[in-house]
């Protein structure tokens, strides 16, 4: 009987006991499993992401590269090309592009010989004259007419000419002959023409 009695106090002291722990046990607060909630996608940025991942990404090859410096250095060609007609016509433009042609000379020539009205001992007679200012040539001309309509000529820097060898005078002919000087700028005036006369008998 005594037993009995001890087992029930027992049971009631522990009772609350229990009752705390297993309250403790239930209300303990089970793990929240919280998922990410997903932000709204707008159409926009859908076909954007999509138009990137359907285009292939293209790696630049050796090939290209090569293409690309070559026109590029025709492209610089063509234009230079095209900037050097430009310049020439911009300097012809402002008239810088050359000095002006020098004015033909103006004077004439003094006849020396063979001399006027004279005879000539040689079928090859060199001319001689006096310089005209401004002149760097001569051209000298000889004839069987008075007029110089058929005439030869030679043409020298120098103030004296020499009857080609492969066109040698005539005995007894009478030749009439002038000079005139000229430039770059071109040939001035006629000096005044005089004859001779070349021997019969050269000697």
């Amino acid at each position: 009987m005594l037993d009995l009695i001890l087992g029930q106090l027992l049971l009631s002291l522990a009772a609350p006991l229990f009752a705390a722990v297993s309250g403790r046990k239930a209300t303990k607060p089970a793990k929240k499993t919280t998922k990410k909630q997903a932000r709204p996608v707008s159409k926009r940025t859908a076909a954007s992401t999509k138009k990137r991942a359907s285009t292939p990404v293209r790696k630049p090859v050796r090939g290209d590269k090569r293409k690309e410096k070559a026109a590029h250095g025709k492209k610089s060609t063509a234009r230079e090309n095209n900037s050097a007609p430009a310049a020439a016509a911009q300097s012809k433009a402002t008239g810088v592009e050359a000095a002006p042609k020098p004015i033909p000379p103006s004077g004439r020539a003094i006849l020396l010989s063979p001399e006027n009205e004279k005879f000539s001992e040689t079928l090859y007679p060199t001319f001689r004259w006096l310089s005209v200012g401004n002149a760097t040539r001569y051209e000298v001309a000889w004839s069987e007419e008075p007029n110089l309509a058929q005439a030869h000529s030679v043409v020298s820097i120098a103030t004296e000419a020499a009857v080609p060898v492969e066109k040698p005078l005539r005995l007894g002919t009478i030749y009439y002959w002038h000079v005139r000087g000229g430039n770059e700028g071109g040939w001035g005036p006629w000096s005044a023409t005089i004859s001779f006369r070349v021997l019969d008998e050269a000697t």
